[in-house]
């Protein structure tokens, strides 16, 4: 009965109103003079084209995982090749863009974010750093985590955000990824960002229910995502409160994954005082419900840099809000920029 319970209740609760993180322009994948990248996706990785409002329309007001997607509609009005032109197009001129570049930082924002929200902290982030104009190019990556609009639609935007995290860091940040070649990468990110991420640098473990879901409801087959490319590049990763577990570095037969060469080092916060990490003040929900225990408990990053020695952490306990904002402008997160020649 108690299990019936919980079905019932996670059945309500993620009926409940959240919408889809949408572009606000209607040219969300640009260029911004003169060393800035837009670049917005949709819940699958896909990338919004100009003009998209017109041919996609508006999702509902009710984000529903099956209804709103580009492939999706592309597909099922006949023009999916336009879209496939567009994105191709679209990287070739990313892969242009950066290739006289030296440093390439991207941001990625976690669940709960829109558009405006993401930029403001992103341009905050950036007040703290030493960007050149002319060797560094600075990407502002905007995915679907859903936006929540009412106190019982964040359990939506959890759950439903999860996927999207994977779907576009293996379909949207990855193939970003793979037309830099022989740059300094510098991946940060805030909360399931972190989630995106991972899934750019190494394939999710992805119910077999939502791979089917994805290929059927939107017409996008996980088996035909391309690899990470091996392109010469040095990653270095910023994760502020990194939302993921153990379940995250894990592959299906519960072996630890291999990750790419290119990644030197991964630096992750960690603070037993983010009562949303912890899912409450107690912590003891941080592994449970979809795990967030990697940017919690200092003892999963113990357990976990026994194998991985590209890890690094920085202690945030103390610090009792999970915010994009609070997390940017803590002075241990200068300190983070100082370790990497970030800062000014």
């Amino acid at each position: 009965m108690k299990n019936v319970f919980y079905l019932l209740m996670i059945s309500f609760l993620t009926s409940c109103a959240a919408i889809h993180n949408v572009p606000t322009s209607q040219i969300p994948n640009n260029f911004i003079q003169p060393n800035i990248t837009s670049s917005f996706v949709d819940q699958n990785g896909n990338f919004y084209p100009d003009n998209w409002l017109k041919k996609f329309g508006k999702p509902s007001k009710n984000a529903n995982r099956r209804e709103y997607s580009l492939m999706k509609i592309a597909t099922e009005n006949n023009f999916q090749n336009n879209l496939i032109s567009y994105e191709k197009i679209r990287l070739k001129n990313i892969s242009n863009r950066v290739k006289n570049k030296k440093r390439i930082i991207i941001f990625v924002h976690g669940i709960d974010n829109d558009y405006m929200f993401s930029l403001k902290n992103y341009n905050k982030a950036k007040t703290y750093m030493n960007i050149n104009s002319s060797k560094d190019e600075v990407f502002n990556f905007y995915w679907d985590g859903l936006v929540n609009q009412s106190f019982f639609g964040a359990a939506k935007v959890w759950v439903g955000a999860t996927t999207n995290s994977q779907m576009a860091g293996v379909f949207g940040l990855r193939r970003i990824l793979n037309t830099i070649q022989n740059k300094e990468v510098y991946l940060i990110s805030h909360s399931r960002g972190a989630s995106v991420v991972l899934s750019a640098l190494v394939n999710p473990s992805l119910r077999e229910s939502e791979i089917k879901r994805v290929q059927n409801a939107h017409h996008v087959d996980f088996s035909n995502a391309e690899s990470l490319k091996e392109n010469g590049n040095k990653i270095y990763c910023i994760m502020l409160a990194p939302a993921i577990g153990k379940i995250d570095f894990t592959t299906d037969s519960n072996q630890l994954k291999n990750f790419t060469p290119q990644l030197k080092r991964m630096h992750i916060t960690i603070n037993q005082s983010d009562y949303v990490l912890g899912k409450g003040n107690t912590g003891i929900l941080s592994e449970n419900f979809i795990a967030t225990d990697f940017g919690y408990k200092e003892s999963l990053f113990n357990e976990l840099s026994e194998n991985y020695s590209f890890l690094e952490k920085t202690d945030y306990t103390g610090q009792e809000t999970h915010d994009f904002r609070a997390y940017i402008t803590n002075p241990k997160f200068i300190e983070i920029l100082k370790q990497f020649k970030l800062a000014k």
